[in-house]
């Protein structure tokens, strides 16, 4: 297979990479055009706020083409997500998954990808077709809905050319040389492993072409046996999975196909479209590219490293005082960002270099660092949150308002364990002189842009005057005006953050679109009946079923990150701690509690790797081992607001 000549095929070859390069290019106008769309249509919900608050009339049905307009404009990102490759895949396996396997199993991956989109985009333009026969249009203006699901179903047909051309350059690669021409990937499978992870993929290759095959048979065996069937549908995904095929075709693809076998394949294929639009066309579904934005204008016009000056300056005269600056700096530029990853990263290139030249142990550092980012991801506006929100059809502002109890309650402990840390182990932390009033004055003054933002959007929130789209809006467009009024968008800065969000964003909702689907297929199955009838078996507490749920993600959180875990277990878990009278919203905040501590332990801990990126020269051992004190501590803190559930609630409560 490895010794295929491409030598007499370099004009094909020539032809896909330059296919290849248009379709990054033209994709990232189509998103950039639809970032803008996001940024037009927030100064519009802004203009709706402030009209209802000085006239107290609202712009007439704004909302309709708000809406309207982002079921475009969030689809449109979905091609230049598929032309940057830019896809949740699982790496566990990846010191085994190397050379012509992973090549092949990358061919694989684009080859369900494109399915899922091409299915996706035919389904759309039918569900399109009878929008316009049943004349459907919105409530107060009669604005027709057909254009926008056509104009959706338009770009997600362009996504299946671009997957196309992404496919062939796969193939391309798998049959040449080019898997042994990348360093991460340059060594041969080992044979056993290989031959083995064959015949497992194999085996379901060919039980899936049977029930292809004999689908009336498949139909009856899964309706009496489903419990066999469901296991079989998750191992089937969870194999595929770890083996880096992206986790947006296999929860689609697999969705689809076990929603078929319940009610058939028309209104299987029917149910992902609608499912699909339903979710596009959902208010809230405005809220995540716009928190997204106002992170990506934040990072840009240098909020974190304002935030980490300020934290410097108001205790850097304690032992510890850059630890306890770091976990602040993360807190306030989390309130601007929802992303952990984000955070870690951005507060540990601030802050790392100047504990080091400060003489602070390399554990204690990059631990602060990489726990101090899951703060990030609990403080509003959290991205975990949102996609909670959006999986479990809960509220965004319940949510956000909820988490700044656990979140202050994360910071207080993370501060506690700095002081211990630095008691028991006094090397690790020099003593620092004391901040004067003028640095503590200047960096008040400098964090005013960053005060009025958390303020803005937590605020309005809180107190009712903005809705969770309009304090979205808010804080994407004032982060934008903060970037322009120092300057920081110049030089094709703009068009960065734009591609930016539009990976993320991508990302997210391509993964979204699948797990809807499967969520479709489990909820036929009757899940979540048969889950609370073997609980109801066992005797068991709904306060010991949750613990042993959390246990499972902290054990989960150790190989899979945080996302992951959320887009497999929202849909079919929150239903069944919510059929046991538990408050979706204090489930879940927990919920993001316990997955942001598997981002910081042990053996995948993606925010050590974050900061191991930083600091190359530092051991990962001594991150881990810098980490273990947090991890102690968000333990505690799972405790707590497991035993007390009014730490979540009470402020929900005065809203």
């Amino acid at each position: 297979m490895r010794g295929i000549n491409v030598g007499a095929v370099t004009g094909r070859l020539s032809a896909l990479d330059l296919a290849k390069d248009w379709c990054v290019r033209s994709t990232q106008f189509v998103a950039s055009a639809g970032v803008l769309a996001m940024m037009v249509t927030a100064f519009l919900t802004l203009a709706d706020a402030a009209s209802r608050a000085v006239f107290s009339q609202s712009l007439t049905a704004l909302n309709e083409i708000v809406l309207l307009t982002f079921s475009v404009a969030v689809t449109a990102t979905i091609p230049a997500g598929l032309a940057r490759q830019v896809d949740l895949k699982i790496d566990i396996l990846g010191r085994w998954l190397t050379g012509w396997l992973a090549a092949w199993f990358d061919a694989l991956g684009a080859f369900l990808l494109l399915g899922f989109y091409a299915l996706l985009s035919w389904r759309l333009f039918a569900f399109a077709l009878s929008e316009a026969i049943f004349t459907r249009k919105t409530m107060f203006l009669g604005l027709s809905v057909a254009p926008s699901v056509f104009g959706a179903a338009a770009i997600l047909a362009f996504a299946s050319i671009v997957q196309t051309v992404m496919l062939a350059c796969a193939v391309r690669d798998a049959l040449s040389d080019a898997p042994y021409a990348k360093p991460e990937k340059n060594r041969r499978p080992h044979p056993v492993f290989a031959a083995m992870y064959l015949a497992v993929a194999l085996a379901m290759l060919l039980l899936t072409l049977w029930g292809v095959v004999e689908f009336g048979a498949l139909s009856r065996w899964m309706n009496a046996h489903t419990m066999a069937g469901v296991l079989y549908a998750f191992l089937a995904m969870w194999v595929l999975m770890l083996a880096h095929i992206p986790l947006a075709a296999l929860m689609g693809v697999i969705g689809v196909g076990g929603a078929a076998v319940y009610i058939g394949v028309n209104p299987a294929l029917g149910g992902f479209a609608t499912a699909t639009w339903g979710f596009i066309s959902n208010p809230q579904v405005v809220t995540l590219p716009l928190f997204l934005m106002m992170g990506s204008f934040a990072s840009v016009a240098g909020l974190a490293e304002d935030a980490y000056q300020l934290g410097n300056a108001l205790l850097g005269r304690l032992r510890g005082g850059l630890a306890l600056a770091t976990i602040t700096g993360c807190a306030a530029f989390g309130a601007m960002t929802g992303s952990s990853v984000a955070t870690a990263a951005t507060i540990g290139r601030v802050a790392l270099p100047e504990m080091r030249r400060r003489g602070y142990s390399a554990a204690l550092s990059t631990g602060v660092c990489a726990a101090g980012g899951t703060i990030g991801a609990l403080v509003p506006p959290s991205s975990p949150l949102i996609i909670f929100a959006l999986m479990a059809d809960a509220s965004v502002a319940r949510l956000f308002i909820g988490a700044l109890v656990p979140a202050a309650l994360a910071m207080a402990l993370y501060m506690a364990t700095v002081n211990l840390y630095v008691r028991i182990v006094p090397s690790a932390a020099p003593q620092r002189s004391r901040s004067d009033r003028g640095e503590i004055r200047a960096a008040l003054w400098r964090c005013r842009a960053t005060g009025a933002l958390v303020v803005t959007v937590l605020g309005g929130l809180y107190l009712g005057i903005f809705t969770d789209t309009e304090s979205a809006a808010a804080g994407a467009l004032g982060s934008f005006l903060v970037a322009v009024g120092r300057g920081k968008l110049r030089g094709g800065a703009l068009w960065r953050v734009f591609a930016q969000v539009t990976a993320t964003t991508a990302m997210m909702y391509g993964i979204i679109f699948g797990a809807n689907i499967l969520a479709l297929f489990v909820g036929l199955t009757g899940l979540t009946e048969k889950s609370l009838a073997v609980v109801n078996q066992f005797q068991l507490s709904p306060m010991t079923f949750v613990i042993v749920l959390l246990i499972g993600f902290l054990v989960m959180g150790s190989i899979i990150e945080s996302w992951t875990i959320l887009v497999l277990t929202v849909p079919f878990v929150t239903p069944i701690v919510t059929g046991m009278g538990f408050d979706i919203t204090w489930w879940g905040i927990l919920m993001a509690c316990v997955v942001e501590t598997g981002l910081i332990h042990p053996p995948f801990g993606i925010n050590v790797f974050v900061l191991k990126d930083i600091v190359p020269d530092v051991p990962i051992g001594t991150i881990y081992r810098g980490l273990i004190p947090f991890v102690a501590a968000d333990l505690v803190k799972l405790a707590l607001l497991v035993a007390f559930p009014g730490l979540t609630l009470w402020l929900v409560g005065t809203m």
